[in-house]
């Protein structure tokens, strides 16, 4: 009895001790798993010994993934989906949400290379999703670069400045590395050993073995680069089928996961963006990690600074009120729903015309296949003709500006003057766009000018469909614009501000 309490130990031991890359984002070096493809399977009582997939089920399931490597379903992978499933569930959590914020920016950048897109996954393995995770050797950021290689690809590091906790400047970097590896190498999967490792310790293990198959040449590589390959197939594992094991996102809002990015020259404080733009001063923070004093630093290089989508107009806006530059949209055309004051998001629902992928659908509206799996909790990345699918749309900011309306200061009345009708509201002064009443006393001060959300009809849309869309009533339309009949192209009032 007593050998065998101690053989139950030792296996608790093993299991718990296994690596997750990912995960511990204070900590990229995990700890060292042989691969154990043909070592006995051991096996416990309750959940300690649970394996969330049998080997047909994983191996299906990969195969539905479009990997650049050979997705294999071995132990290794198995024991880093185990983790994420039972050991650290609330860490993936939040890595899986985090991933709807960096995933689009990702995938922009390697599509504009030419690289494949699930290479977004790397970021997984080594932080994830956490741009202001270090390692114990000095590896800092969403993709893990070493002071030396951050500056070999440009990253700066100084009193103001992280680059490599920028999230544009490093996943810049991290793209050329990649790609340059791949020139080198000429295969994925010992590019990304490489970058786990360096060139030379896998030219080295190719010499050794006289392969350039890294599945043949891993048992020459550092114990932490054979397992660096099968944790990148656990983690494009766990964000494709997450749903299937109970892990629910830790969703950001929508100011989080709909981000656009501008290079900016001119110096600015996180205070000064939030006022021009009216966005939240964590949110800034929380987007903008790569900055250290909360402070965008003049630069001859530039600065890239990730802001909402929805404020993008608003914010060039200012830049070009307080700058000698002259800054403009990349892809102007997005920015079509524009409106005064602080619009947030609003819902539509389309239809797949056939059968697709949830990517080619996303890639319609500017969005990824995430996006929409996450706001549809869909589980399969393939829609169906027909169904139903919400998408959230930003209305853009063109100006930020405070809307508090008061009443204006009245002027006090002559003795002989008649006294200001105490029965004119406020209200009714602002809806004949006048700020005061004519019957009043001229006042040294007027009401701001009514400001309201614009709609433009699209095709056969209806007031119902309008309504709905704005969570308001088909009445309250009517009558904002007067009229019971709309048109293709017609510019409603929504709501005013």
């Amino acid at each position: 009895m007593q050998f065998r309490n101690r053989v139950f130990c030792w296996f608790v031991f093993v299991l718990t001790a296994l690596p997750f890359v990912s995960l511990d984002a204070q900590d990229n070096n995990p700890d060292q798993i042989e691969d154990a493809t043909n070592a006995p399977v051991f096996t416990a009582k309750g959940d300690l010994g649970f394996i969330p997939v049998t080997e047909k089920e994983l191996q299906e399931r990969l195969a539905q993934i479009p990997g650049c490597v050979e997705m294999r379903a071995t132990d290794v992978v198995r024991s880093y989906i185990n983790t994420y499933v039972r050991v650290k569930p609330d860490k993936a959590k939040n890595m899986l949400g985090k991933r709807l914020t960096y995933f689009p920016l990702f995938e922009e950048k390697l599509k504009a290379e030419g690289m494949p897109v699930d290479l977004k996954f790397l970021a997984v393995v080594e932080s994830a999703l956490n741009p202001k995770a270090v390692s114990k050797v000095g590896a800092t950021g969403l993709w893990q670069f070493m002071p030396s290689t951050g500056s070999e690809y440009g990253l700066r590091t100084n009193s103001a400045v992280e680059d490599r906790s920028n999230p544009v400047k490093s996943t810049d970097a991290a793209v050329r590395y990649l790609r340059d590896l791949y020139h080198q190498f000429d295969d994925w999967a010992l590019a990304l050993a490489a970058y786990n490792s360096g060139p030379t310790r896998v030219n080295s293990a190719i010499k050794k073995a006289g392969s350039r198959n890294f599945w043949n040449i891993m048992r020459f590589l550092p114990q932490e680069t054979r397992n660096y390959v099968p944790a990148f197939i656990a983690a494009s594992y766990i964000c494709n089928f997450y749903q299937i094991h109970g892990l629910t996102p830790n969703i950001p809002d929508l100011d989080e996961q709909l981000t656009g990015h501008i290079n900016v020259y001119d110096g600015m404080s996180f205070r000064a963006i939030s006022d021009a733009t009216g966005i939240d001063y964590n949110v800034i923070k929380t987007l903008n990690s790569g900055f250290k004093r909360d402070y965008v630093p003049p630069s001859t290089e530039g600065n890239y600074v990730l802001l909402p989508r929805r404020v993008m107009p608003a914010f060039i806006r200012y830049l070009n009120s307080v700058s000698s530059r002259s800054y403009s949209i990349e892809n102007n055309d997005m920015y079509v729903n524009s409106t005064m004051g602080d619009g947030r998001y609003w819902k539509t629902m389309t239809g797949a015309q056939q059968a697709e992928h949830i990517d080619q659908l996303a890639q319609k509206y500017g969005l990824i296949g995430d996006h929409l799996k996450t706001w549809n909790n869909l589980e399969s990345n393939y829609v169906d003709a027909g169904q139903e699918i919400v998408i959230w749309n930003p209305v853009y900011v063109q100006r930020h500006a405070g809307l508090k309306i008061e009443a204006p200061t009245q002027a006090k009345p002559k003795n002989n003057a008649p006294k200001a009708k105490k029965t004119e509201t406020i209200d009714n002064a602002l809806e004949k766009n006048t700020g005061v009443n004519a019957s009043l006393q001229p006042t040294p001060f007027q009401a701001k000018p009514v400001e309201y959300q614009y709609h433009t009809v699209r095709r056969n849309e209806s007031l119902e469909d309008i309504a709905r869309q704005y969570a308001t009533s088909v009445e309250s339309l009517r009558k904002m614009n007067g009229t019971d009949q709309i048109r293709f192209g017609m510019r409603l009032k929504i709501r005013q501000f």
